[in-house]
Protein backbone atom coordinates (compact mmCIF):
# COMPACT_ATOMS: atom_id res chain seq x y z
CA UNK A 1 0.00 0.00 0.00
CA UNK A 2 2.91 2.11 0.73
CA UNK A 3 4.50 1.34 -2.28
CA UNK A 4 1.21 2.58 -4.27
CA UNK A 5 0.70 5.93 -2.57
CA UNK A 6 4.11 6.65 -3.58
CA UNK A 7 3.59 6.20 -6.76
CA UNK A 8 0.09 7.94 -7.11
CA UNK A 9 1.71 11.50 -6.07
CA UNK A 10 4.05 11.95 -8.50
CA UNK A 11 6.54 15.09 -7.59
CA UNK A 12 6.60 16.22 -11.18
CA UNK A 13 3.66 19.04 -11.74
CA UNK A 14 2.32 20.31 -15.38
CA UNK A 15 2.15 23.82 -15.33
CA UNK A 16 -1.96 24.37 -16.87
CA UNK A 17 -1.55 24.78 -20.63
CA UNK A 18 -2.96 28.71 -20.66
CA UNK A 19 0.49 29.31 -18.42
CA UNK A 20 2.92 26.85 -20.24
CA UNK A 21 2.32 29.06 -23.40
CA UNK A 22 3.31 32.78 -21.98
CA UNK A 23 5.73 31.16 -20.35
CA UNK A 24 7.25 29.39 -23.11
CA UNK A 25 7.36 32.76 -24.82
CA UNK A 26 9.40 34.17 -22.07
CA UNK A 27 12.21 31.61 -21.53
CA UNK A 28 12.91 31.89 -24.95
CA UNK A 29 13.73 35.76 -24.47
CA UNK A 30 15.17 34.57 -21.65
CA UNK A 31 17.64 32.08 -23.35
CA UNK A 32 18.31 35.11 -26.00
CA UNK A 33 19.58 37.19 -22.95
CA UNK A 34 22.09 34.15 -21.87
CA UNK A 35 23.10 33.56 -25.26
CA UNK A 36 24.37 37.59 -25.33
CA UNK A 37 25.76 37.59 -22.17
CA UNK A 38 27.52 34.02 -22.97
CA UNK A 39 29.44 36.04 -25.73
CA UNK A 40 31.48 37.51 -22.65
CA UNK A 41 31.97 34.22 -21.06
CA UNK A 42 35.91 32.90 -21.32
CA UNK A 43 34.84 29.69 -21.29
CA UNK A 44 33.21 28.14 -24.39
CA UNK A 45 29.89 27.11 -22.96
CA UNK A 46 26.94 27.27 -25.12
CA UNK A 47 24.31 28.15 -22.36
CA UNK A 48 21.03 28.46 -25.02
CA UNK A 49 19.28 26.01 -23.37
CA UNK A 50 19.03 26.96 -19.98
CA UNK A 51 15.27 28.08 -19.96
CA UNK A 52 14.68 26.13 -22.71
CA UNK A 53 14.70 22.53 -19.98
CA UNK A 54 12.83 25.01 -17.28
CA UNK A 55 10.28 25.40 -19.89
CA UNK A 56 10.53 21.56 -20.56
CA UNK A 57 10.27 20.78 -17.30
CA UNK A 58 7.15 22.86 -16.99
CA UNK A 59 5.51 21.04 -19.54
CA UNK A 60 5.48 19.84 -23.07
CA UNK A 61 4.07 22.92 -24.78
CA UNK A 62 6.35 25.47 -22.90
CA UNK A 63 9.23 23.43 -23.70
CA UNK A 64 8.82 23.10 -27.49
CA UNK A 65 7.58 26.92 -27.72
CA UNK A 66 10.82 28.38 -26.00
CA UNK A 67 12.68 25.97 -28.09
CA UNK A 68 11.69 26.64 -31.29
CA UNK A 69 10.76 30.19 -30.73
CA UNK A 70 14.53 30.97 -29.09
CA UNK A 71 16.19 29.95 -32.21
CA UNK A 72 13.62 32.25 -34.34
CA UNK A 73 14.44 34.65 -32.24
CA UNK A 74 18.24 34.27 -32.84
CA UNK A 75 17.54 34.60 -36.83
CA UNK A 76 15.75 37.86 -36.25
CA UNK A 77 17.42 39.57 -33.31
CA UNK A 78 20.76 38.00 -34.02
CA UNK A 79 20.96 37.98 -37.58
CA UNK A 80 21.80 34.25 -37.63
CA UNK A 81 21.44 32.80 -40.94
CA UNK A 82 18.29 30.94 -41.64
CA UNK A 83 20.39 27.80 -41.81
CA UNK A 84 21.36 27.77 -38.57
CA UNK A 85 17.15 26.96 -37.72
CA UNK A 86 18.03 23.62 -38.10
CA UNK A 87 19.61 23.55 -35.03
CA UNK A 88 16.18 24.33 -32.99
CA UNK A 89 16.47 19.93 -33.73
CA UNK A 90 18.68 19.86 -30.89
CA UNK A 91 16.76 22.08 -28.70
CA UNK A 92 13.91 20.01 -29.31
CA UNK A 93 15.39 16.81 -28.41
CA UNK A 94 16.20 18.20 -25.25
CA UNK A 95 12.91 19.31 -24.47
CA UNK A 96 11.53 15.59 -25.60
CA UNK A 97 14.07 13.62 -23.56
CA UNK A 98 13.42 15.44 -20.64
CA UNK A 99 9.61 15.07 -21.40
CA UNK A 100 10.27 11.39 -22.08
CA UNK A 101 12.04 10.89 -18.81
CA UNK A 102 9.61 12.24 -16.67
CA UNK A 103 7.14 10.24 -18.10
CA UNK A 104 8.92 6.94 -17.21
CA UNK A 105 10.03 8.59 -13.74
CA UNK A 106 6.65 10.00 -12.57
CA UNK A 107 9.66 12.15 -10.37
CA UNK A 108 13.11 13.12 -10.22
CA UNK A 109 15.87 12.99 -7.59
CA UNK A 110 19.41 14.09 -7.53
CA UNK A 111 20.56 10.98 -9.93
CA UNK A 112 18.06 11.62 -12.18
CA UNK A 113 19.09 15.04 -12.77
CA UNK A 114 23.00 13.27 -13.24
CA UNK A 115 21.61 11.27 -15.11
CA UNK A 116 19.85 13.34 -17.56
CA UNK A 117 22.85 15.08 -17.81
CA UNK A 118 24.67 12.87 -19.48
CA UNK A 119 21.81 11.66 -21.40
CA UNK A 120 21.24 15.30 -22.97
CA UNK A 121 24.87 15.60 -23.57
CA UNK A 122 25.65 12.59 -25.05
CA UNK A 123 22.29 12.56 -27.59
CA UNK A 124 22.89 16.03 -28.38
CA UNK A 125 26.42 15.94 -29.13
CA UNK A 126 25.58 13.06 -31.69
CA UNK A 127 22.98 14.98 -33.13
CA UNK A 128 24.73 18.17 -33.40
CA UNK A 129 28.03 16.42 -35.20
CA UNK A 130 25.32 14.79 -37.38
CA UNK A 131 23.67 18.22 -38.44
CA UNK A 132 27.23 19.72 -38.49
CA UNK A 133 28.16 17.26 -40.62
CA UNK A 134 25.37 17.28 -42.87
CA UNK A 135 25.22 20.82 -43.56
CA UNK A 136 29.41 21.25 -43.37
CA UNK A 137 28.91 19.16 -46.85
CA UNK A 138 26.20 20.78 -48.77
CA UNK A 139 26.73 24.55 -47.45
CA UNK A 140 30.30 24.20 -46.22
CA UNK A 141 28.87 25.94 -42.80
CA UNK A 142 31.26 26.86 -39.89
CA UNK A 143 31.95 25.07 -36.83
CA UNK A 144 30.51 26.38 -33.38
CA UNK A 145 32.82 29.15 -31.71
CA UNK A 146 32.76 26.90 -28.80
CA UNK A 147 34.61 24.17 -30.32
CA UNK A 148 35.67 25.37 -33.63
CA UNK A 149 39.78 24.82 -32.46
CA UNK A 150 39.22 21.40 -31.30
CA UNK A 151 37.36 20.70 -35.01
CA UNK A 152 40.06 22.60 -36.35
CA UNK A 153 42.73 20.74 -35.16
CA UNK A 154 41.15 17.33 -35.50
CA UNK A 155 40.08 17.65 -39.10
CA UNK A 156 43.42 18.68 -39.90
CA UNK A 157 45.03 16.08 -38.03
CA UNK A 158 42.67 13.45 -41.07
CA UNK A 159 40.36 12.80 -38.46
CA UNK A 160 36.59 12.63 -40.32
CA UNK A 161 34.50 15.63 -40.46
CA UNK A 162 32.10 13.36 -38.24
CA UNK A 163 34.44 12.87 -35.69
CA UNK A 164 35.92 16.03 -35.41
CA UNK A 165 32.60 17.62 -34.52
CA UNK A 166 31.34 14.90 -32.37
CA UNK A 167 34.68 14.30 -30.10
CA UNK A 168 34.77 18.40 -29.22
CA UNK A 169 31.30 18.28 -28.35
CA UNK A 170 31.05 15.62 -25.56
CA UNK A 171 32.90 17.22 -23.12
CA UNK A 172 31.48 20.74 -23.88
CA UNK A 173 28.43 19.17 -23.80
CA UNK A 174 28.60 17.48 -20.64
CA UNK A 175 29.66 21.01 -18.59
CA UNK A 176 27.36 22.83 -20.27
CA UNK A 177 24.01 20.10 -19.92
CA UNK A 178 25.21 19.76 -16.36
CA UNK A 179 24.79 23.80 -15.55
CA UNK A 180 21.69 24.13 -17.91
CA UNK A 181 19.54 20.78 -16.23
CA UNK A 182 20.95 21.69 -12.42
CA UNK A 183 20.14 25.02 -13.04
CA UNK A 184 16.95 24.78 -14.74
CA UNK A 185 15.36 22.20 -12.47
CA UNK A 186 15.82 24.21 -9.48
CA UNK A 187 14.64 27.47 -11.09
CA UNK A 188 11.66 24.54 -12.38
CA UNK A 189 11.10 23.69 -8.27
CA UNK A 190 10.75 27.37 -7.71
CA UNK A 191 8.24 28.35 -9.56
CA UNK A 192 6.57 24.97 -8.80
CA UNK A 193 6.63 26.55 -5.43
CA UNK A 194 5.61 30.05 -6.27
CA UNK A 195 2.71 28.72 -8.53
CA UNK A 196 1.44 25.97 -6.22
CA UNK A 197 1.38 28.48 -3.20
CA UNK A 198 -0.32 30.75 -4.96
CA UNK A 199 -4.88 30.94 -4.95
CA UNK A 200 -4.78 30.41 -8.57
CA UNK A 201 -2.24 29.43 -11.20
Amino acid sequence: MNDSSKISAPVIYNFPLKTQIPLGIVFAFLNLGVNFLNRFNPIPLYMDTLFTVTASFCGLTSGLIAAVFYHILCTLVNHFDAISLFWALCSVTVVLIIRHYLFLRKKIEATDVLLLVFLVALIISFEGAVLFTVLNAITRYEEDSQIRFMYALLSSSNFPTFLSALLPRVPVNILDKGICVSLGYLTFRLLRKIFTSSPKA
